[in-house]
């Protein structure tokens, strides 16, 4: 009888000790996969508001519910002076040598009077002119040069892209096409990853886990977001929502999928 009464308390502690064990397993994988999710839909709207915030009015190429492509500026250049054969000289914070020249996709002027940028896409080769005095043209049209000589830099045949050559004073920008797109994780074909892609390089898998409801979304006046926008009516999106809805497996122990959804609205610089 006494053996009976050991070995049935004995069972009952074993019971409880694996059922606490089990609970706090358990709680640990849900937490684990919910923090995994958290981080994942974190890390694609973080990543993406840095890029697509700084984006210019007319700077949205293509909008729909699963791409979105974007001119993101690189550095804004302002001409100081003019030369001769359709050249000019600008001045630009760390000139050529601070660009990764392969990135650049097009070359953007902005109207003084209306603010708008006027887009032409061209590698960097195309309208770079090499040698010049450009750091001598532009002191004698009253720039500072001293110490930053590096800054100023010769652009030629601009005016093929925009009628004329930009005037002193004008406003160029630099930028890189980018493709955001929303796609079957190379890593995970279960899930969904965010890729991004420069023109002419390959694409990047840079966030993933993502579910079915992960996509973009567009304004264009208003306080009504649609999932697509046609390519005629892309100049008036002027604030962009990336919806993360992030999407974790089951880890052992866990008691199923686990998902987070997560959306940023993001206001474009300068949008209508």
């Amino acid at each position: 009888v006494e053996a009976m009464v050991a070995i049935t308390i004995s069972s009952l502690i074993v019971v409880l000790v694996s059922t606490v064990f089990l609970v706090q397993n358990q709680f640990y994988a849900t937490q684990l996969s919910r923090s995994q999710a958290h981080d994942n839909a974190r890390t694609m709207t973080d990543f993406m508001a840095r890029e697509v915030r700084s984006t210019m009015q007319d700077g949205v190429v293509a909008a729909a519910s699963d791409s979105l492509v974007v001119r993101s500026p690189i550095v804004l250049a302002a001409v100081c002076a003019q030369g001769g054969g359709h050249s000019i000289a600008v001045q630009y914070p760390g000139g050529e040598a601070s660009l990764d020249t392969a990135e650049i996709s097009g070359v953007a002027l902005r109207d003084a009077s209306t603010g708008n940028w006027a887009y032409h896409d061209a590698s960097f080769p195309t309208f770079k002119r090499n040698g010049g005095t450009s750091a001598a043209d532009c002191a004698a049209s009253g720039a500072d040069t001293l110490g930053v000589a590096g800054d100023f830099q010769q652009f030629r045949g601009l005016n093929t892209y925009f009628s004329n050559d930009p005037p002193n004073g004008s406003i160029l920008m630099l930028y890189r096409k980018v493709t955001y797109s929303i796609r079957t994780s190379t890593m995970d074909p279960a899930v969904l990853a965010l890729y991004r892609t420069i023109s002419g390089r390959s694409p990047v898998e840079f966030a993933t886990g993502f579910g079915s409801g992960a996509r973009f979304q567009y304004r264009t006046g208003g306080s009504t977001y649609v999932n697509a926008v046609p390519g005629a009516n892309v100049a008036n999106i002027d604030a962009i929502r990336i919806v993360a809805e992030a999407r974790t497996r089951p880890r052992a122990g866990g008691t199923g999928d686990v998902t987070f959804g997560w959306a940023v609205n993001l206001i474009l610089r300068n949008g209508h």
